[in-house]
């Protein structure tokens, strides 16, 4: 028997909010997905509050609706914010439910330590690479501490996959690097 989930999705405002746009607007969720380009699934899942839209769908729904990104995601930096949720998507992808809980509660809590402070967009975009990469490596350890012998087969397969991930992540912080420096 499973446990009722009681915390209320991550992005429940923007989920309202596109519903009633949508419906002001007349638009069935099938019409609004063909608008922006996703399934009508995803405008579900937008409007449940389980996920926001990437840069490109966030654009093109800001746009149908003739409103900024910003004014659509109801906040006011949409690139930290999507990258956040793309670093989540992510996550999920590789530890399931479970693991973006937790990278999203590290987020969370990171980002109030950072509250006020005066980070570049860059450098707050940066902390969030930073930020999975650390989770990628701690799950890992983690995994090979406590997985049983026969089945780390299988986990080795998944780990490469992952250290993949902090290879790519690695490479995109190099280049800003570079790209500071110049």
């Amino acid at each position: 028997m499973s446990t009722p989930t009681t915390s209320k999705p991550p992005y429940l405002e923007f989920g309202q909010r596109l519903q009633k746009l949508r419906n002001d607007f007349g638009f069935t969720r099938a019409e609004l997905g063909e608008k922006c380009g996703v399934a009508q699934s995803t405008i579900v899942n937008y409007e449940r509050g389980t996920r926001i839209p990437f840069a490109d769908t966030a654009t093109k729904m800001a746009a149908t609706f003739g409103m900024t990104v910003e004014e659509l995601l109801g906040v006011e930096n949409s690139n930290i914010e999507m990258k956040k949720a793309e670093a989540l998507d992510t996550l999920r992808g590789f530890y399931g439910k479970k693991g973006e809980e937790q990278a999203r509660a590290l987020l969370e809590g990171a980002g109030s330590l950072l509250a006020g402070g005066t980070l570049t967009q860059e450098q707050q975009e940066d902390f969030i690479l930073e930020m999975q990469k650390l989770f990628i490596i701690a799950t890992e350890k983690s995994r090979a501490k406590h997985t049983a012998n026969k089945f780390k087969t299988d986990k080795a397969i998944k780990s490469e996959e992952h250290l993949n991930r902090v290879k790519e992540i690695d490479k995109k912080l190099a280049k800003r690097k570079v790209k500071d420096k110049n």
